[in-house]
């Protein structure tokens, strides 16, 4: 392997704490890690999306359902159940060799695999990976009237450490898998990789760098300085040059990084709205009054700096929070963006994240918007930001972890991928320690906001329950991923282990309220184990592993049952009542 790819497939080790795996698998993990953050802007750990060594001629496969990690057939229907349609899937499959060369035989191979999993009669040996994949899979085809362009996007990568030439035979040979892809008419756009050493070095480095870009004003004016915001700007640009400049990666393929803090994503062509945007630009007439009959757009940086004599601008981490549907409708039709058609846009500067996100959800409160989009607006996420970052001033190195209120507001900070947690795994943390709902913190992840939505950041619980949860799972979840202790044996139950974690550190059931003035207290002690120099949290997690072995493995389905949460409970409960 290419040494500096040896390099960052290391960075990646230490990230997740992974241990007992070979060059070859991880060089697996790494490049799964690469694509799919290509498509998943999400945290989730690539393992989950890594077959296992046997499976059949396919490393990587990912299922992405209206912007979520789709990895269990019962959160694909989950996603179905819900009011909305039109929704984006994206299916993407990966195979890595760590070798240098681009072989002819191995990528026919790859091949094969594809046919014989997307006969959905799989003769080839398939893990469990593979067949979640291919019920998930299911459920999507089962949906087609919910499901933007009627059919899924399929996306093939093939990895190799070596540079990619396109010779003949080797490009004739993507190209069988992109026909084969095609005439299965199960996808609407095919999208067949070969990435090499440069292409995956590129994508890794799309996952930490800065989010920088500059752009030529045609006009603007300035607005005062206002608490929190230095300096605010409403420009006219040229929309060719905002969609080149800010939309579009190098390939000409729209950045989803930029709308991580819009808080709807994109609604598809077919949308009314983004009909009628389209309409203006096919035209002539009114594509030139585009920038008075639009909305405009927002966009907010911690960084901005405007050369008043070029009228260039300059962003750094910039973020559209409003105007995802503008924005992505100029980018499908990009052919259309005359040197007549201009757009409005308002530029803020606000370093200070509680402005940003005031500014976020003012300029996002339409109706149908779900409302567990602002749940890190809250000023209870904003105090525990503030906790979690009180508590790491003092917290041993090894134990730092971090909460990521606002996605990507950490992005080059260079902080592990394991340490951080965003809203969605903080609520889930802490519904399934606190609320007693693990098994609603294991099923798709907008369950637990559906389930304990007006239990979630309330104004009177205490900061300190949402770091004990999370500092919990961290824990854990390092002893998983080193395969120590046997914990990786428990990985599905993860949830349950940290639910019963509290009680066996207490040594009873009785815990305070979250809005209780003992709660802080009962969460220190909690918290002084899990720094403990000599790791008195093991033994614990010990005992709730040999509590899940007394009471039996549950199986997918009942896992995400309360019925086996409160037989969990009650056996705990009747050990520590002795």
């Amino acid at each position: 392997m290419h040494i500096i790819l040896k390099n960052h497939v290391a960075e990646l080790v230490s990230d997740f704490g992974y241990s007992g795996l070979g060059e070859s698998k991880l060089f697996e993990v790494f490049c799964n890690y690469c694509v799919v953050s290509r498509h998943f802007l999400g945290r989730f750990d690539p393992k989950e999306v890594t077959t296992e060594s046997d499976d059949a001629a396919i490393d990587g496969i990912a299922v992405v359902i209206d912007g979520d990690l789709i990895t269990t057939i019962e959160d694909a229907e989950e996603v179905f159940k819900t009011h909305k349609t039109n929704l984006l899937v994206d299916v993407v499959f990966m195979q890595a060799k760590s070798g240098e060369a681009f072989q002819k035989a191995e990528i026919a191979n790859f091949k094969m695999g594809l046919e014989d999993f997307l006969s959905f009669n799989p003769e080839l040996p398939n893990g469990e990976l593979n067949e979640t994949a291919a019920g998930i899979i299911k459920v999507v085809l089962a949906n087609l009237k919910r499901v933007r362009n009627r059919r899924p996007n399929a996306h093939v990568y093939y990895c190799t450490s070596g540079t990619y030439k396109a010779e003949r035979e080797i490009k004739a040979a993507f190209d069988v898998i992109a026909r084969y892809m095609r005439e299965t008419e199960y996808f609407f756009n095919i999208a067949v990789t070969p990435a090499g050493r440069g292409e995956i070095l590129k994508y890794y480095a799309d996952l930490s760098d800065k989010n920088e870009a500059k752009l030529t004003l045609i006009d603007y004016f300035g607005m005062p300085s206002m608490p929190g915001i230095p300096q605010s700007y409403v420009g006219v640009v040229s929309a060719k040059d905002y969609v080149e400049a800010l939309l579009v990666d190098s390939d000409g393929v729209l950045k989803q990084s930029v709308f991580e803090e819009n808080v709807r994503s994109f609604l598809g062509l077919d949308n009314d709205v983004n009909t009628a945007i389209q309409g203006t630009l096919k035209d002539d007439g009114k594509k030139k009054l585009f920038s008075v009959l639009n909305n405009g757009i927002t966009i907010v940086a911690p960084e901005i700096a405007l050369t008043p004599n070029t009228r260039e601008i300059h962003l750094t981490n910039y973020q559209i929070i409003n105007g995802c549907q503008t924005s992505s409708t100029l980018q499908a039709n990009r052919e259309l963006l005359t040197n007549d058609v201009n757009v409005v846009i308002k530029f803020i500067e606000s370093p200070d994240n509680g402005v940003s996100g005031d500014i976020i959800s003012a300029t996002n409160s339409q109706s149908d918007i779900s409302k567990e989009a602002f749940y890190g607006l809250r000023s209870k996420a904003k105090l525990t930001q503030k906790y979690f970052d009180a508590k790491n001033q003092h917290a041993p190195a090894d134990g730092r972890i971090y909460f990521e209120r606002r996605q990507g507001e950490f992005r080059g900070q260079g902080l592990q991928i394991s340490r951080t947690f965003d809203v969605k795994e903080i609520a889930r943390c802490y519904a399934a320690m606190f609320l007693n709902q693990p098994h609603n913190a294991a099923r798709y992840v907008s369950t637990i906001f559906a389930a304990s939505g007006d239990n979630l950041f309330k104004e009177d619980d205490h900061e300190s329950y949402y770091y004990c949860a999370a500092l919990a799972l961290y824990k854990y979840q390092t002893l998983i991923n080193g395969r120590r202790n046997g914990a990786h044996n428990y990985l599905k139950v993860r949830w349950h282990i940290i639910q019963v974690f509290k009680w066996f550190a207490h040594g009873n059931t009785q815990v305070p309220e979250p809005n209780s003035k003992k709660a802080d207290a009962y969460a220190s002690k909690m918290i002084d184990v899990l720094h403990s120099d000599d790791r008195k949290y093991i033994p614990i997690f010990e005992k709730c592993q040999r509590a899940i072995d007394e009471i039996g493995m549950p199986t997918s389905d009942s896992l995400k049952r309360g019925r086996f949460s409160q037989d969990l409970a009650d056996l705990v409960r009747g050990k520590l009542a002795k």
